[in-house]
């Protein structure tokens, strides 16, 4: 055991790993999560899913594999072995939240979401009922808002606050939000009307775990707390979404009897999916309206007249249908995991590991002095706030104080076998609160083209989202060293190293004595020449080839949609990769094939062989006119993707895009076909010739189990030259490789496709070069090899000698 571990037990050695629970941690996972250690997979994105235990599903199968379940809306045998395992089910449900089957029921939906969504449309909202909900709350519960918005109820946002003066609670309104207000009724008495609050049991984004207090408050004391606000009248129902919060804290219903709890089963315990409850205070079940019936919530019905006869258990008025009851015989098994370990044993062993991770990060400092990480936590009191939950939001900054991008932490995380999560987490409320983004901030991001899950991470210097690490009843103290060893080696800066994420201009590793031990040539020249025609698959090398106004003839100037209307990439289809194409231009023709298609396939390159049908799509938030293939190409690359979908030819691009900041080509001067960023992606041989001796490095220090080496077609060049030194092209600002004239526009960006080893028809994915890469080639968020070029004067192209280009040419370049 290290010295580190050994002071982390010190301190938290009462708490974690549950000392006194039935197995230890490190049992936990030698037998139930072997999968983690054999993949080398650090999972801290508990919040979004936790992960099922082995011994879990394979109880689950045993279960399903010894016994029959019938449908629940029959008689037979099977069927009565289904209602006792739902009814046993539903009782562990309530037994977890310590809820008595006298005062509750419980309702099992399709989701967490399903639940609010069954809220929203039941409750009975009307002009003078009001939606109160904390900023601190998920999509799915800010959805409701439609509900009671359309139904000419008033919506608001509160900030649940604290005064200093006294240890009450009073609720700070936020702008009232209300929908075709004079087609209601006026004098409609408003002390007959039904409100809502909603808030979360701890907050996905903060792991803010607000006080269940506020139940009895919001109920008993409405007016008090809303200082005398027009909006406490009525009757307050309070609604708790538990989804994140009852995996290491369910909710007392005993002590804090709120009337609505919804619980997601796949952040207790990972499995099933697809299942969620709603828990249901008889009296609140009373006044909610169910419009629509199906099978199992009616005892009677007329096909021909308007008669129906609803039951009158809860149960069966709300689950519409035929309940998932496989998923709901195996959550018995899960339940089981979280009762032997207790959930105050889960709440402790997870509060240690993340007040540990918070220390440290909160410790980290730049070589400059300057802090690395700014964590997203409330400060609230007792009053408001019991102990913070399992989850760590935050940000990094560089030693000038400017922002690392999340989507740079995610990717490099992910490249050091680390899973983590990035963005808002769908709680725009809770974003924009500890981000400190105004509406006008929240207005310009959108109309720069951010919305969710997209990459643009930082606008205008400001971080648009956060990291967030959240921890698991499965996780360990070697999770969280090795996430915080990442952080240190990835974001800090030291005496050997820039914290900014700049590129310095490395030295080479030198050769090994089998190598080029003469050291470089002076000279460069153009070693290779390679053309992909049909975007994302195969392409054919040349010894010379003409140039157009887009670049190479015909690179990129096709692609394959499916009929979904979803560009293929390799990203998505990796067996693109196997999809070879060449081209004769003296007889026009190109010729593709596929090991999954017995005929090579001929397509004519003359645009008037194409069909009439012309479309516009777009790509990269350019739109581009694209011509149709015949239905037999079409039907081959069917079968060659193994998916519906058409190819399309290039005809025309816009020169206007639909959103500048959301379109990612470098090369906005020029005409571009399909190409990404540029006309033209140049390697060289000796940039991926240090490269491979980094990797084989990697081997010699232990670091890596096998040796891998890459060529230059990993990275999909059309051009590779040879000679001068490593990473000379970095600094180049224009060439000439023979007569024509390139500008650089910079290094390339390199994604996960080069991660996609293709070979003897087999696909396999890895975290290298990328990940070695990303060791010493980061600018920015960045990982830059390769440079992208723009051919200068091919304005008007032509067959004409001084308009190809030739292996063998001799590359002079201009440097900055």
């Amino acid at each position: 055991m290290g010295v580190d571990k050994e002071e982390f037990l010190k301190e938290f050695g009462h708490d974690y790993g549950y000392p006194n629970g039935p197995k230890s941690i490190d049992e936990i996972r030698a037998t139930e999560f072997k999968r983690l250690d054999q993949s080398g997979l650090v999972y801290l994105d508990h919040a979004g899913a936790t992960l099922y235990s082995e011994l879990q599903l394979e109880a689950i199968f045993k279960d399903l594999n010894s016994r029959v379940y019938g449908n629940p809306h029959s008689q037979s045998e099977a069927s009565s072995a289904t209602l006792e395992i739902v009814r046993e089910a539903r009782q562990q449900v309530l037994d977890y939240c310590n809820a008595s089957p006298k005062d509750y029921k419980c309702i099992f939906t399709s989701g967490a979401t399903a639940a609010l969504k069954l809220i929203g449309e039941a409750f009975p909202w009307n002009w003078g009922s009001n939606f109160m909900y904390t900023m601190e709350n998920h999509n799915s519960v800010l959805g409701i808002r439609e509900y009671a918005l359309s139904q000419g109820a008033a919506a608001f946002a509160v900030d649940v606050e604290s005064p200093v003066n006294h240890g009450g609670v009073k609720v700070s309104l936020h702008p009232v939000q209300r929908r075709n207000e004079a087609e209601f009724l006026e004098g409609e008495p408003m002390g007959n009307s039904y409100n809502l609050f909603a808030f979360p049991s701890e907050c996905n984004f903060s792991g803010f775990r607000f006080s269940l207090e506020l139940v009895k408050l919001i109920k008993d004391n409405s007016e008090r707390i809303m200082e005398g606000s027009q909006f406490h009248k009525g009757r307050w129902l309070v609604l708790i979404d538990a989804a994140k919060g009852c995996a290491t804290q369910p909710p007392d219903l005993s002590k804090y009897p709120a009337d609505f709890v919804v619980i997601s089963f796949y952040k207790l315990f990972g499995y099933p999916t697809g299942l969620g409850a709603l828990l249901v205070r008889n009296d609140a079940a009373k006044i909610l309206k169910q419009n629509y019936f199906s099978g199992g919530t009616v005892a009677a019905s007329f096909a021909d007249m308007d008669f129906v006869k609803r039951r009158e258990s809860v149960e069966e008025l709300f689950e519409d249908g035929t309940i998932s009851f496989l998923s709901i015989a195996s959550i018995c098994h899960g339940f089981k995991i979280l009762n032997s370990l207790t959930a105050p044993g889960i709440c402790r062993h997870t509060a240690s590991l993340t007040m540990h991770v918070e220390k440290m990060l909160l410790d980290l400092r730049h070589e400059n002095g300057a802090k690395v990480c700014t964590i997203y936590k409330s400060r609230a009191s007792k009053v408001l706030c019991h102990e913070s939950g399992s989850i760590l939001s935050f940000n990094l900054k560089r030693p000038d104080g400017s922002w690392f991008g999340y989507r740079e932490v995610e990717k490099l995380a992910s490249l050091t076998g680390i899973q983590l999560r990035t963005g808002c987490f769908c709680n725009p409320g809770a974003c924009a609160k500890y981000l400190g983004l105004s509406h006008s901030d929240l207005l310009s991001n959108l109309e720069a083209g951010h919305v969710c899950w997209d990459d643009n991470d930082i606008i205008k210097g400001k971080p648009t989202g956060a990291v967030r690490v959240s921890f698991g009843y499965m996780s360990t103290y070697e999770d969280a060293k090795k996430f915080i060893d990442f952080i240190t080696r990835s974001f800090v800066s030291t005496p050997y190293k820039s914290g900014n994420g700049n590129l310095l201009r490395p030295r080479s590793i030198p050769f090994s004595s089998e190598g080029r031990g003469k050291g470089y040539s002076s000279v460069s020249y153009l070693k290779s020449i390679t053309i992909y025609p049909i975007k994302s698959c195969g392409g054919f090398s040349v010894e010379s080839w003409p140039l157009t106004s887009t670049g190479l003839r015909h690179d990129r100037e096709w692609l394959i949609k499916s009929l979904t209307g979803e560009i293929l990439t390799q990203k998505k289809v990796p067996e693109m990769c196997f999809i070879s194409t060449s081209i004769d231009l003296n007889r026009g023709l190109m010729f593709v094939e596929s090991p999954r298609c017995r005929v090579k396939l001929q397509i004519n390159l003359r645009i008037d062989s194409y069909t009439d049908t012309k479309e516009e799509i777009e790509l990269h938030a350019k739109r581009f006119e694209v011509q149709h293939c015949a239905n037999d190409v079409n039907l081959w690359f069917s079968n060659a993707v193994g998916r519906p979908c058409t190819l399309l030819r290039y005809s025309s691009s816009k020169d206007t895009c639909k959103n500048r900041a959301m379109n990612m080509c470098r090369d906005v001067q020029s005409r571009l076909s399909f190409a990404n960023e540029a006309q033209f992606l140049l390697i060289s041989e000796e940039s991926v010739s240090d490269l491979n001796n980094r990797l084989s490095l990697n081997v010699r220090k232990g670091t890596h189990e096998t040796p891998l080496q890459v060529n230059p077609m990993r990275f999909r060049p059309n051009l590779v030259i040879s000679g001068g030194e490593p990473y000379a092209e970095d600094g180049w600002r224009s060439l000439k490789i023979g007569s024509k004239s390139f500008t650089s526009l910079g290094g390339c960006n390199r994604c996960q496709m080069i991660n996609i080893v293709h070979g003897s028809g087999q696909v396999q994915r890895s975290n290298e070069p990328l990940a070695t890469l990303a060791t010493y080639r980061r600018v920015k968020g960045k990982i830059l090899f390769g440079i992208l070029l723009r051919c200068e004067n091919t304005d008007k192209p032509g067959l004409q000698t001084d308009s190809w280009l030739q292996v063998g040419q001799e590359v002079n370049p201009y440097s900055e």
